[in-house]
Formats: C-alpha cells, sequence, structure tokens
C-alpha cells in the first residue's frame, strides 16, 4: 500500500511551486505557475491546490497534509497575511479562504511565513543542521531571515520577526516597494538589483541576477549596483550578527545562486564592517532553490501530523525532488 503524501506550496514573488511528496519523502508531482498580484495571486494558488488534489487520486494516494509558505507578515496562528508587499496583500485571511476550496476542505491545512519555514528546512536537513544559534537569509524577489536561538524559531510578538528586508540601510535611499525609503530590500534582493541597474543604466534587457552578476567584469553600472547591493547586505548582516550572534548564517533564494562570487566579497565586507566581532560562517545552502519548497513540506507534514518522518530525509533526498520527472515546470 502506498503511504500517504502531503502537499508543500512554497508562494514566491515571482512563481508559486506546489510538491506533492509522500511521507516517506518521495516526491510524486511538482508544479510551477507564475504566482500574479493581488487577488490574482489568489486565483492562481486556488487553481493548483485544485490541480495538486487532482493529481493526489491520480497517484491513488491520499493527501494527508497541506503546507502553504506566504512571505510577508504573517501571522501563523490565523493564517493571515497582514501585509505582502512583493504580492499586494493586506489583511487576507489565507488560510481560511484556501480552506472554503471544496476539493481541499477536509485536509487539514496551515498557513506559514516561507522564510521561516525555510530556516526550519535548513535546519532539519541543510546548512544548520544540528546547530542551535544560526540565522537564514533568503534573497530572492525579496528579503527576509529566519532567526534561531537556543534551538527556537523567533517569530515575536506579532509574527513578523526576521523581516530585515525593511531595515533601513541607506538613510533617506532608495524607495521600497513598502512604501519606506532605504530598506535593504531596494538594494539587494533581486527585484532590487535589477531594478537598480535598469535605473542607472537605462537597459531593460537585463533581467537575471545571474546577467548581472557577469557582466560586472565589463559593464561599470552593473558592478556599481552589485557593490552597493553587497555594502547593503553587509550592513544588514552586521547589525543582525551583533544582535543574535548566530553560529552560521545560510544563504538560500535566487541571489544565493551567485554562489562564491557573492560569498567572498559579501564576507569581506561584513568583516570590514563588523570590525572586533567575529563573521560567522556564510554558507549558500546545500538545498539551493529548494528550502523554501522543502519547508512548505515540512509544514505540510506537520499538518498531516507525520512531520517526525522528515527527521531522516537528507538534503540530498530534498534536492531530487526537484529532478523528478514528474516536476513540471518547478526545476
Amino acid at each position: 500500500m502506498r503511504p500517504g503524501a502531503v502537499l508543500g506550496v512554497d508562494i514566491g514573488g515571482t512563481s508559486v511551486t506546489a510538491d506533492l511528496v509522500t511521507c516517506d519523502g518521495v516526491s510524486l508531482e511538482a508544479r510551477r505557475r507564475p504566482t500574479g498580484h493581488g487577488d490574482a495571486a489568489l486565483d492562481t494558488l486556488a487553481s493548483l491546490l485544485v490541480e495538486c488534489a487532482g493529481m493526489a487520486a491520480t497517484h491513488g494516494v491520499q493527501l494527508q497534509g497541506i503546507g502553504v509558505l506566504s512571505p510577508g507578515h504573517v501571522e501563523e496562528v490565523s493564517g493571515v497575511v497582514h501585509f505582502a508587499s512583493n504580492l499586494g496583500w493586506r489583511e487576507v485571511p489565507l488560510a481560511a479562504a484556501l480552506r472554503r476550496i471544496p476539493e481541499i476542505a477536509e485536509v487539514p491545512l496551515t498557513v506559514g511565513h516561507d522564510v521561516r519555514w525555510a530556516g526550519i528546512a535548513e535546519g532539519t536537513f541543510g546548512a544548520a543542521r544540528d546547530a542551535r544559534d544560526y540565522a537564514v537569509l533568503s534573497i530572492g524577489t525579496g528579503i527576509a531571515a529566519c532567526l534561531v536561538a537556543d534551538g527556537a524559531v523567533l517569530s515575536g510578538a506579532t509574527g513578523s520577526a526576521g523581516e530585515v528586508g525593511h531595515a533601513t540601510v541607506v538613510a533617506d535611499g532608495d524607495l521600497c516597494a513598502c512604501g519606506r525609503r532605504g530598506c535593504l530590500d531596494a538594494y539587494a534582493s533581486g527585484g532590487g538589483l535589477l531594478r537598480r541597474y535598469a535605473a542607472r543604466s537605462g537597459r531593460s534587457d537585463v533581467d537575471s541576477v545571474a546577467e548581472l552578476v557577469a557582466a560586472r567584469d565589463h559593464d561599470h553600472d552593473a558592478r556599481v549596483v552589485w557593490d552597493e547591493g553587497v555594502d547593503a547586505l553587509a550592513a544588514g548582516l552586521c547589525t543582525l550578527i551583533m544582535t543574535i550572534d548566530p553560529a552560521v548564517i545560510s544563504l538560500v533564494g535566487g541571489v544565493s545562486r551567485a554562489g562564491v562570487a557573492l560569498t567572498q566579497q559579501l564576507g569581506e565586507r561584513l568583516s570590514a564592517e563588523a570590525g572586533w566581532k567575529s563573521v560567522p560562517p556564510l554558507v549558500v545552502s546545500p538545498l539551493h532553490a529548494m528550502s523554501g519548497r522543502a519547508g512548505a513540506v515540512l509544514l505540510g507534514m506537520q499538518s498531516a501530523g507525520c512531520e517526525k518522518h522528515a527527521a531522516t530525509w537528507s538534503a540530498q533526498d530534498v534536492s531530487a525532488w526537484g529532478r523528478s520527472p514528474h516536476a513540471e515546470g518547478a526545476r
């Protein structure tokens, strides 16, 4: 008899990804769709959940739990997204809305914060495995952190701990999507880097951070925008390490794919910024782009009451989900 399955849904500012995974860690299907904005993002999410419920039936498995991760200020107990600037959401009762979908109405569903659960995945089978004090910095469409102190994930009084992307790093600097000025997001997120490059260079044909990084040696504008982004990251991380003193900082998200081009330069800038304070290792997650997806599946496992089974999974097991022959559009 096939084991039951859970569904993990990771909502990003650019795309939403769904992973249907058995309770013993085998990927059955994966789907990715453009996220959309505002109500369109909710419509995308609803249609994807219906599609995935049908996939579970096709595979002959019982869907036992669903975990949905959202960026922004997420109140996990109620499942309300109070604010997500990249999605255009304010006071969205996400869990309640999704639980009304007839096809999944009987399946336990939980909404969580995307980076917080990516951080839990890092501690479960990623770069921070076995660490008691660590930080996971997600640098994608936006920037946020999962902060772990003495083994406990910090969520904060209102559920918004770790929103370092909206810390001020440049006084009266560039306008951020949140409405404030000088936020880390505006300078060092994937979206921020590309917007600043387009504004500085007048070019709109560079549409990925990988292209921006590759252009640094021959394109002065690319070099300046990248350097300023790394400086902003160093300023933000200096405050973070002074505050929580992590043993390791794991980098996840699209910008982390720059690898050594990011970690070497960031480490040097951070060491200069931190002065007397030792800088913890900066490690690109072995889960690569899978940390958020892994976190969503872990939340689905928790919803199903079978999260203990995930302790036997490895980073290699999770990375294999993206290479599944059924991973349509989700690699």
